[in-house]
């Protein structure tokens, strides 16, 4: 026998369809980052949920308006990439902000 025959549950409930921020609603996409965060492509809700490691809800990162989204990628930069069937289009949404700067707050 190869390979593992019984998946861990990382993400939403097992039969469990909402749009809680714990629940997913056909989930067709899903992808990870450097940090591995999961980016869920939450179809039935139109949303794009991220997932911490080990967390218990996810957090809403893109809400649109799609219409059976059915593929996500990340680039380097942060940007999510949603391929979005119906609609017949690929839109981008930037996610992360600018690079946080130290600021120096020497009194003199």
């Amino acid at each position: 026998m190869v390979g593992n025959l019984v998946g861990e549950t990382v993400a939403g409930l097992t039969s469990t369809a909402g749009s809680w921020s714990y629940l997913l609603n056909y989930p067709t996409a899903v992808t990870m980052d450097q940090y591995s965060n999961l980016y869920i492509m939450d179809a039935g809700n139109n949303r794009v949920q991220r997932w911490s490691p080990g967390a218990t809800y996810g957090i809403t990162i893109i809400s649109a308006s799609l219409y059976n989204p059915k593929g996500l990628a990340i680039d380097p930069q942060g940007n999510i990439a949603v391929a979005d069937q119906y609609y017949h289009r690929i839109s981008r949404f930037t996610v992360s902000c600018c690079k946080l700067i130290k600021m120096q707050t020497d009194l003199i």
